[in-house]
């Protein structure tokens, strides 16, 4: 397994997710999306005296988190040595040590994915009923585009575990999309997807969040992507 994490200006944060993945024995792939920070050295310091695989992608700018997951993915692939690729965010609103019960729950099920869900009581109001609509939304796609009768309960959350081999021919859309495009696809591609309660933290010096606004933009993206 290797995990493929997006940072942006997450100084503060990055360190922590890494040691977490370390203590689990798991590699990591950091796309800097370009940070003005010092994420990047933040991350090199790091690679130079652990006991995991680090490997650090620079986007010369900020080109948002669909293209640096998508960088972060096929790099992923290039290697061609994980079997499956894990998602998690770089401002340590995921817990990584989350990741063995993602696990438990995609060996349990014997499925091809598994989604973190956020528990409401973790999540700021006005964040859930943006994701409440995100979620409605991307049903309704996912049962137009792929003939499928399937509700994700949070499909904007980012930690997700993926079997490889369905990542090599995605299309991850732009910015906040990429969730929904993924889970679009996959369903698509009939893949089993199961979902997992994960712990989340909101905190100051998280730097990602959403807004409505941000999710018309999410529908128009979808919506275009399905006709």
């Amino acid at each position: 397994m290797i995990a493929v994490i997006p940072a942006y200006n997450e100084e503060k944060n990055i360190l922590k997710v890494l040691k977490d993945l370390e203590k689990l024995k798991i590699d990591a792939i950091v796309v800097d999306d370009g940070s003005i920070d010092n994420t990047s050295k933040v991350v090199e310091d790091f690679a130079k005296n652990c006991n995991i695989k680090v490997y650090l992608i620079r986007n010369e700018k900020n080109l948002g988190k669909a293209k640096a997951i998508e960088v972060g993915t096929k790099f992923a692939l290039s290697l061609n040595k994980y079997r499956y690729i894990i998602y998690v965010d770089g401002d340590y609103q995921h817990k990584p040590m989350d990741i063995p019960k993602l696990l438990n729950k995609l060996k349990k099920y014997n499925a091809d994915a598994v989604f973190g869900v956020r528990k409401y009581k973790h999540i700021p109001f006005h964040r859930r009923i943006s994701n409440f609509f995100a979620s409605i939304l991307t049903s309704l796609a996912v049962f137009i585009y792929a003939k499928r009768i399937y509700f994700f309960r949070d499909v904007q959350c980012g930690f997700r575990i993926i079997k490889a081999e369905l990542l090599k021919d995605i299309h991850f859309g732009e910015g906040y999309a990429v969730e929904h495009f993924i889970a679009l696809q996959l369903a698509k591609k009939r893949a089993k997807i199961v979902e997992e309660y994960v712990n989340v933290e909101y905190h100051d010096e998280a730097v990602s969040y959403i807004t409505m606004r941000k999710i018309l933009e999410v529908a128009e993206k979808v919506i275009r992507f399905i006709f």
